[in-house]
């Protein structure tokens, strides 16, 4: 069942109202009628069920049965992906937070093929608010301003992530050698790869290096993949 998002729901609350956007698709889009079972996902790990008992002009009440509280993730990643062509970033959005990921860091390469725009983080966190509501996943992803990748490294690393590259230079190294006690970020690059430079940079940084599989995947289908296998590992 396809939950509503309401970032305002606490253990304590008994009945809550629902508004706008959300209201609009609990009964227009959905028809949800009175008595109908709803799900509410606060985003911050709390997923509640509650009865439909009221619809107003424009807003709904909620009588809450349940409520489960989960904690956040005890090993956390990360994932760092270039800005890709034909919207296909936002499949990276919308399937790497179906499978658990807690932040996303755009990144702009040395071969990117496209710019951020002024909506670019607000595109990308109403897929994420989406996804979360699809799959009950209880925590929506921080979604961060689209860096160059030399910042973005660093702003990895002042948030105590530890960046893990995903390279198409196929190292021998896998997922499983990682240190299980580190907070990874793995970092995807675009299409095109990733520059001689950048390479440079990485090996300067002491950054871990790992292959997704024997192949050279495209971009999205790298990300996917590292983060089903993190769930794995």
């Amino acid at each position: 069942m396809p939950s509503i998002y309401l970032p305002e729901l606490s253990s304590d609350k008994k009945n809550v109202i629902i508004e706008g956007q959300e209201f609009h698709h609990l009964i227009n889009v959905r028809r949800t009628g009175i008595g109908d079972i709803v799900k509410l996902n606060s985003g911050s790990g709390l997923i509640a069920e509650g009865k439909l008992t009221e619809v107003d002009k424009d807003l709904a009440v909620i009588e809450i049965f349940k409520i489960e509280k989960f904690p956040f993730p005890e090993r956390p990643f990360a994932i760092a992906f270039a800005l890709l062509k034909n919207r296909n970033d936002e499949l990276v959005i919308e399937k790497c937070t179906e499978l658990g990921v807690t932040a996303f860091y755009p990144l702009l390469t040395d071969y990117s093929v496209r710019a951020p725009s002024k909506n670019t983080v607000s595109r990308f966190e109403r897929i994420a608010l989406s996804a979360i509501k699809q799959c009950d996943n209880p925590w929506l992803p921080r979604i961060n301003e689209p860096l160059p990748l030399k910042e973005a490294v660093k702003t990895i690393l002042a948030e105590d992530w530890k960046p893990v590259l995903c390279s198409e230079q196929r190292p021998a190294q896998r997922i499983s050698d990682l240190p299980k006690s580190i907070k990874p970020c793995f970092i995807i690059g675009p299409e095109g790869g990733f520059s001689e430079e950048e390479f440079s940079f990485f090996a300067q940084q002491d950054i871990f290096s790992i292959s997704v599989c024997r192949n050279v995947t495209r971009a999205e289908t790298a990300a996917i993949a590292v983060s089903a296998q993190f769930q794995i590992y």
